[in-house]
Parts: structure tokens; C-alpha cells; sequence
């Protein structure tokens, strides 16, 4: 079969595009858009998410201030906790209850919707992040059918809806990769999580990829009504009609493959071909807009430049933290422990600054090639490099000790000799499920010692926007390896106590593990918090066991440190505290989806009651 010249190729894609847009003038470009509507409620839209974002900056502003006056007024003189212990308004705490603090429903908010054992399909907006989403939707869906309905041409009303759908899809583009990216400017700003922002990242693409499905049926309607489909093949033929067909396609699977089970269940693999599927789109998307020289191509180029630097950025941060021509890159100690979880601890090539709870993002490129995973930082100190010195220290005792054996024991912990360049290590625990987390472990199981040094890279941090120094009492939940998100804030009010620097007189936290073995996960932190100076005064923690294998191995003491068998009953705990409050109360919970909703339950129970403000560390991916 004979080919024709590339000239010739070109000439006839141009002459077919001539005769569809004679024969069909509004299936092409501008043709038939109101384009001063579009812009105006692109502009409304626009104001809309501004507005947000000022209330949320007005509403921070108010929380950080009343928090700063009260930690002032309270740190050195105690007396005024009883002010600050107590509601001086009905409204604001049936706001708490009823809206910031409420599930969509009774109670169900982070614990998982499950259809089988493998297959699960997320998680519940709470009220308030309902409300936010009904209100984007249903006004995108409005935008979109403010039309004039009013002419009789069919073709002109379907043009003008192909340019609304068009314009807001360009648009949404931009908050869609916004709230994406790690490295949110907002994040900080409004102190709003990532985990909120993840939510609403997938809303925004949702809308995004329906307004693009839109889009392009309405030109295809108005192709084939015009030329049929002899025509709509010679007009896909030109390169701005293939791309944008490309860039609705990527859309489309986007939304398909970021179905909940699918991604849960296959999340690397649905990681990295979500990467392919957005760059593949920004790029079909971009091609169009710019081929036909449209309104919205800035859209697009803000948005590619947005996710370079955020690239970038990443880079740099990952690059500066862990490789240093002097200490090489950063290494990570792998241990393997009981309950299927390892303790890693990363020895950066430079100082990094420690915010309590906060998370990072991990790299083992031997393990996981550029997989990254986050998680909570446990620990954080500065220790020299150089060989370690043993010498005797002093410890509380395991949970498996005899019960007439001495409370204070012995044992071997390392002391740095102090003359070699001071390092940063991090330590986080980390859970072994499937994928890299999986392989981690049994890598470290396969060690004689149960040890490995791996190289590794770490990316961070990120949150650890609240503060606790304010609150009269603190009380932290945490469910298995959701104590690292605990740990360092317990660490961080002892130090402020004995400095003198906090407000907070009372510190709960309470425990949750299925076995006895998980104790030791936690096990250096915590004995080196419970040698802390004033420790006893402030400190109390209780450990509930879940699943101990018999009654005996659970000793409930009467001293400052109890273990329970059985589950935790977050309302029993907070009714004790409540009642025995000093100060603001500020309650703090990190562990399973439903750990944590019992424990919203049991704050939104006593919000009424006393000054309770709630926290909760979640990462719904």
C-alpha cells in the first residue's frame, strides 16, 4: 500500500479539520462558548476556595492565639487553670460536637468499610468534610448547567456546555494537584493535615475527570451530529483532538485504578502507574489547549510548573538530609521485633529538626527501588558516630518480670563517647503488612543477629502542627504502633514541666496492644521517659492488652505504670479525667480506624462538660 508524503498527511488532517469546522461550527474551539459566563464562574469558583482558605487562616489565627494567651496566663501560675478547665459558651462546644468533631453518621468515621476479609472500600468523611464536599459538588454541578436553555439550536446549548465543562475541568486541575502534594504550602498555613487534604484531593479529581468525560461527549456529539463518524475519525486524527482524547482517557483511568479496593489492595502498584496516568493526561490536556492557542492553557502550565517544583523540592530535601560528601548517605538499622514489626532507626549524613508528632516518608531503594511510605517519627536524639561505651543504667522493669522482684533493675545501654561529629537518628516502627513493609521485615528475620544496615533516605517532616504545652491535661491514646505518634509528645511536656515551660499538670497515655510482645516496640523510649526528671508528678500510663495468653502476664499496678487485660474503653478512661480535669484537656488519639472513633465518641460525650479540645492522627490512604 503506497503512503503519503508527511506534506500531504498534513494537508489533508488540515482540510478535514477545515470541513468540520464548516460543516459542524460549534464542535471546535470557541465556537458556540460563552466564554464571559465561563469566566465568571471560574472566577466564582476561584473565590469560593479562596474564601475557604481565609476562614480556615482567621479560624487557625483564633485557636493558636486563645492557645498562646492560655498557655501565658497558666504556665506560672496554676491557680488560673480553673477558668480554662471550663465552657464559657453553650454554642461553641455543640459546634464541637455536632459538626468539627461529628462522623457522617453515629460513630463510623476512620474505621474501614469492609465487603470481605481482602476487600475494603475506605473510609467515611466526617460531617463537616461532607458538608464541604456537598457544597463543591452540587455548586460545579450548577456552574455547569447555567446554559441557554432558551435556544432552539440543540447543537449551540451542547457547545456551550462542552465550554463550561471544559473551562471548570482546566480549572479543578489546579486545586486536584494542590492538595496532592506533600509539600502543600497550605498545610502549613492553615495547620489543616495532609490526610484532609488527601480527601479532598480526591473529590477535586473526581469532578475534574467527570467535567472532562463532559467535555468530550459533548464534542462528539456535536462531531457525529454534524460529519458521522467517517468525519470524527478524520478530525481525531489531528494532533490537538488526539491529545485531548488522550488526556480524557488518562482522566478516566485515574478514577478507575484509584478505586478504593483496588488501591488498597495493590497500592504500589497503584502508586506508581497513578504517577504515569496524571503526567500521560497534564500532557494530552496541555497539547490541546495550546493547539487551539485556548483560555485555559495557563491553567495547565501553573499546574505542570506546581508538580515540577514540588518534585523538586522533594528532591532537594531527600538529597540534602541523606547524602553529605563527608558521611556518605544516610543508613538505616533494621531490627526485627516481636508482633511483626521492625524498629529502624536512620543515621542522617546531616542534623535534622525533630518535631513531635510528626511523620516522614521512608526510602529503602535495596528494598522498595523508589517506593516511599509514611510514618510516624518515635524518637529523634543527636549521638555521635564514633564506637559506643557500655555502663549500667537503671530501668523499670519488663512486663514479664516476677512480681517480687525490686522495681528498679538493671541493664546495658550505650553512652557515645562525645568526641565525634554529632549525627541526627530517627527511629520509627514499622508494622510488617505486604509489599515493602513485608519484605523489610523478613529481611531482618533472615539476619542471624535479626539486625541489618541498610541504605535508606528520608523525606520530611511533615505535620506535628498541634501543640500540647498549653493544655492544664493532656491524655494520649494510642493503638499499636500508633504510639510513635504519642511518644515524642509525652517526651517533649516532661522536658517543658521540668523547664518549667509548659502549663500542663496532668499526662495520660494510655496504651492499647494485642500481646504483651508489643510492649517492646516502644520499650527504650519509654524506660527512658519514665527515668525523666518529675516524671512521677505528671505522668501516669495505662497498658491495655487485648489478647494477653493468660491473666498472669498482665500485672495491674497501683504505682503510676497499670496494665489491663482486655480492650480499652476510651468513655470509662475520659469520665476519670474529666472529672479530675486541670485545665484545658486536650485529647490526642493515633492508632486503628476504629480505635480512634471510639475515642472521638468518648470526647464528643464530655465536650459539654469541660474545655476539650480533640486531635487525631490518621493516614487514609
Amino acid at each position: 500500500m503506497a503512503v503519503a508524503p508527511r506534506g500531504l498527511t498534513s494537508e489533508l488532517n488540515a482540510l478535514a479539520n477545515a470541513t468540520v469546522q464548516e460543516l459542524s461550527p460549534y464542535a471546535h474551539g470557541l465556537s458556540g462558548v460563552d466564554q464571559t459566563a465561563n469566566y465568571l464562574f471560574a472566577a466564582v469558583l476561584c473565590v469560593s476556595l479562596g474564601g475557604l482558605c481565609v476562614l480556615t487562616l482567621l479560624f487557625r489565627w483564633a485557636t493558636m492565639g486563645n492557645a498562646h494567651i492560655r498557655h501565658l496566663l497558666t504556665m506560672s501560675n496554676p491557680d488560673r487553670q480553673v477558668y480554662w478547665a471550663q465552657n464559657h459558651t453553650s454554642i461553641w462546644p455543640k459546634i464541637k460536637k455536632h459538626l468539627l468533631y461529628a462522623p457522617l453518621g453515629r460513630n463510623r468515621h476512620n474505621k474501614e468499610i469492609q465487603l470481605s476479609s481482602a476487600i475494603s472500600i475506605g473510609t467515611l468523611p466526617s460531617r463537616f468534610h461532607t458538608l464541604l464536599l456537598t457544597v463543591y459538588l452540587f455548586s460545579n454541578i450548577a456552574y455547569c448547567l447555567v446554559l441557554h436553555w432558551g435556544t432552539e439550536d440543540r447543537a449551540a446549548v451542547i457547545a456551550e456546555l462542552r465550554g463550561r465543562s471544559g473551562e471548570l475541568a482546566a480549572l479543578n486541575i489546579i486545586p486536584t494537584m494542590l492538595f496532592a502534594m506533600r509539600n502543600n504550602p497550605l498545610i502549613p498555613l492553615l495547620r489543616v493535615s495532609y490526610d484532609t487534604f488527601n480527601l479532598l484531593h480526591r473529590w477535586c479529581a473526581r469532578v475534574c475527570a467527570i467535567e472532562s468525560i463532559v467535555h468530550t461527549i459533548c464534542y462528539l456529539v456535536n462531531v457525529i451530529d454534524s460529519v458521522g463518524y467517517d468525519g470524527l475519525k478524520d478530525n481525531l486524527a489531528t494532533p490537538s483532538y488526539a491529545w485531548g482524547m488522550v488526556g480524557t482517557c488518562a482522566f478516566t483511568m485515574i478514577i478507575v485504578q484509584a478505586f478504593s479496593p483496588l488501591r488498597h489492595a495493590f497500592y504500589e502498584t497503584f502508586l506508581n502507574l497513578h504517577r504515569v496516568l496524571v503526567l500521560l493526561g497534564l500532557i494530552g490536556v496541555y497539547v490541546h489547549l495550546e493547539k487551539h492557542n485556548l483560555p485555559q492553557t495557563p491553567y495547565i502550565k501553573f499546574v505542570i510548573i506546581l508538580w515540577g517544583l514540588e518534585w523538586l523540592s522533594r528532591f532537594v530535601r531527600v538529597a540534602y538530609y541523606n547524602f553529605s560528601l563527608k558521611s556518605g548517605m544516610s543508613r538505616a538499622h533494621v531490627e526485627a521485633l516481636p508482633g511483626e514489626a521492625c524498629r529502624v532507626t536512620f543515621e542522617l549524613a546531616r542534623s535534622w529538626n525533630y518535631i513531635p508528632g510528626s511523620h516522614v516518608h521512608v526510602y529503602f531503594p535495596t528494598v522498595g527501588l523508589w517506593a516511599s511510605h509514611p510514618f510516624s517519627v518515635a524518637w529523634a536524639e543527636t549521638k555521635p558516630r564514633s564506637a559506643p561505651l557500655e555502663i549500667e543504667m537503671e530501668k523499670l522493669p519488663s512486663w514479664n518480670m516476677p512480681k517480687h522482684q525490686s522495681v528498679i533493675s538493671h541493664y546495658k545501654t550505650q553512652i557515645s563517647d562525645s568526641d565525634g561529629p554529632e549525627v541526627t537518628h530517627v527511629s520509627l516502627i514499622i508494622r510488617a503488612r505486604s509489599g515493602m513493609t513485608r519484605k523489610l521485615y523478613e529481611k531482618a528475620c533472615a539476619s542471624p543477629s535479626g539486625m541489618i544496615t541498610l541504605p535508606g533516605a528520608m523525606e520530611g517532616p511533615y505535620g506535628g502542627h498541634e501543640k500540647l504545652a498549653s493544655y492544664g491535661t493532656a491524655v494520649l491514646f494510642a493503638g499499636g504502633v500508633g504510639i510513635t505518634h504519642c511518644v515524642g509528645y509525652v517526651h517533649r511536656l516532661l522536658t517543658q514541666y521540668s523547664q518549667g515551660t509548659c502549663s500542663t499538670r496532668r499526662i495520660l497515655l494510655v496504651w492499647s496492644v494485642p500481646t504483651t510482645e508489643a510492649l517492646e516496640w516502644a520499650r527504650p523510649w519509654m524506660d527512658q521517659i519514665l527515668k525523666m526528671e518529675g516524671r512521677k508528678e505528671v505522668l501516669r500510663v495505662q497498658l491495655f492488652v487485648t489478647k494477653p495468653r493468660n491473666q498472669n502476664e498482665v500485672n495491674s499496678r497501683t504505682g503510676t505504670v497499670q496494665m489491663f487485660p482486655g480492650r480499652c474503653n476510651p468513655s470509662t478512661v475520659l469520665e476519670k479525667e474529666v472529672a479530675e480535669q486541670v485545665g484545658a484537656m486536650g485529647v490526642v488519639v493515633c492508632g486503628p480506624g476504629a480505635f480512634a472513633d471510639s475515642v472521638r465518641a468518648a470526647v464528643r460525650k464530655k465536650v459539654d462538660v469541660g474545655n476539650i479540645t480533640f486531635h487525631e492522627e490518621a493516614f487514609t490512604y
